[in-house]
């Protein structure tokens, strides 16, 4: 994907190409936009004070942090319970190789099923399914970054016994997808590069 330049990104008129390019760095997912591109006050803020991408993801960050820990201060009944399992939610397991963006493909080519044993798949699809009941409404996130699959398993293994309340979860779901955004910057910024010679 080819960055825009920033100014013109950020600018009241572009609405079309923000939704686009926060699509890309997160998955679909009508709550992101809701609390980023959608929301006046976010826009304002980062018009104001973001000069890179990269801080533009960090501003997301911590929106998303501040918006789990305004849920968790009201508590479960608080309608932003939704908002947080949209946006988490909005990633494919971790595994699965169905209704993926190119992104999220390339991210999980060390995981793809036609690679894997059935024995790996089984277990994928285990942990995914356990730490699904274990925290209701979220999925497991994790920022793969070329990590093979019994360190990824391993990983899974330990969030889903980690005694994280359902809140610490998804403050560190929201870390991993922010983390996972920061890395698609940095590749579009490459390939922009590329495209340039």
């Amino acid at each position: 994907m080819k960055l825009a330049v920033l100014d013109e990104f950020l600018s009241e008129k572009n609405l079309r190409d923000q939704v686009e390019v926060i699509n890309n760095l997160y998955e679909p997912s009508d709550a992101i936009l809701k609390f980023t591109a959608r929301s006046e006050v976010f826009m304002d803020q980062a018009r104001a004070a973001v000069r890179t991408y990269e801080e533009f993801v960090e501003l997301i960050r911590s929106h998303l942090l501040q918006l789990v820990n305004d849920t968790e201060r009201v508590g479960p009944t608080s309608k932003d319970m939704g908002n947080i399992c949209d946006i988490i939610s909005s990633h494919p397991r971790l595994g699965e190789n169905k209704n993926l963006s190119i992104h999220s493909q390339n991210e999980q080519k060390n995981l793809q099923k036609n690679r894997d044993s059935a024995e790996i798949q089984a277990r994928l699809k285990e942990l995914n399914e356990e730490y699904e009941k274990v925290y209701p409404g979220l999925k497991f996130i994790v920022f793969v970054n070329g990590r093979k699959r019994p360190e990824i398993i391993k990983l899974m293994e330990e969030r889903v016994g980690s005694g994280n309340t359902w809140f610490e979860e998804a403050r560190v779901a929201m870390n991993e997808l922010c983390d996972i955004a920061q890395d698609r910057i940095k590749k579009w910024e490459v390939e922009s590069l590329q495209s340039k010679y």
